[in-house]
């Protein structure tokens, strides 16, 4: 950052690992009048110029919905056991995902229909933790898990690991994050009952559609103005920013075909391989 802004760059598209480590270097280059862009992660100061992303406290409502709907949460009397394994703390979309599942499950936890039995952060997309985060959530509860809510794919395989190995990849519900190759074809498969899907082809347009207005100083008064406190959970948070969440969607073995391949998002033979025949939708 400080090389780039000696350099006299007139803006930043930044990708904030950590979106509060990253603000006084952030308001060095806006001290020296170069704008800054959020890209995908927020970060957490109301002087940057913009911040895109999607809906990611929506994609963690939609993911804790699907969960809920699919273990048909409603009309069961004994409680449901969940666990949630979470991506790294310092990734704000970590916590967005986090505040969504609660707006959902809040009311489910108020009445003790869903207990969540492990709650576990994981710093860097670790496979082996995740793998030993659920191992030893079965070991405690005697294998008696209902579903598991992961942040990432990477999350996802260490988690599927332990279900198998448990024997338990049929009875426990898993439920991702992301749109990937793994995660299309494990909904295929049926390993993963739900993830969420982004299509990230439309955020880098975004990213410099909105930058290139930045640069030209035009307005963005036709932007969404998001507050602080809203997008960080934190009341003492102030100020606004300009800001663009694009939309989420549950994907589900129903709608794969049709938001996924039929979109251009993924191959028909990605999405489904390994999948017998039987069990595919015609090609396309």
């Amino acid at each position: 950052m400080d090389n780039l802004i000696r350099e006299g760059v007139k803006a930043i598209i930044l990708v904030a690992v950590d979106g509060d480590a990253i603000i006084p270097a952030v308001d060095t280059a806006i001290a020296a009048d170069v704008k800054i862009l959020a890209y995908d992660r927020l970060i957490k100061s109301p002087k940057i110029s913009a911040y895109v992303s999607f809906d990611n406290r929506e994609a963690g409502r939609l993911q804790a919905r699907g969960m809920l709907d699919a273990l048909d949460a409603d009309n069961r009397i004994d409680s449901l056991n969940i666990v949630r394994i979470s991506g790294s703390p310092a990734d704000h979309n970590t916590l967005l995902y986090q505040m969504g599942q609660d707006d959902v499950l809040q009311p489910y936890l108020a009445v003790r229909k869903v207990r969540i039995i492990t709650d576990e952060a994981i710093a860097a997309r670790e496979q082996v933790s995740a793998q030993r985060a659920v191992e030893s959530a079965l070991s405690e509860q005697e294998n008696d898990i209902d579903a598991v809510l992961v942040s990432n794919e990477t999350l996802a395989l260490g988690v599927l690991d332990a279900l198998r190995a448990a024997n338990l990849e049929e009875d426990t519900l898993l439920a991702g994050q992301e749109t990937s190759q793994f995660s299309t074809n494990a909904i295929a498969k049926g390993e993963l009952a739900l993830s969420i899907y982004r299509d990230t082809r439309d955020l880098p347009y975004l990213a410099v559609s909105v930058l290139d207005r930045l640069i030209k100083e035009r307005p963005l008064l036709d932007l969404q103005r998001c507050e602080m406190a809203d997008l960080t959970g934190n009341e003492e948070l102030s100020g606004t920013i300009f800001c663009v969440l694009l939309p989420v969607y549950t994907l589900t073995p129903e709608n794969l075909f049709d938001l996924v391949v039929k979109t251009g998002y993924e191959s028909y033979d990605d999405v489904y391989r390994e999948v017998p025949d039987s069990l595919r939708p015609a090609r396309p």
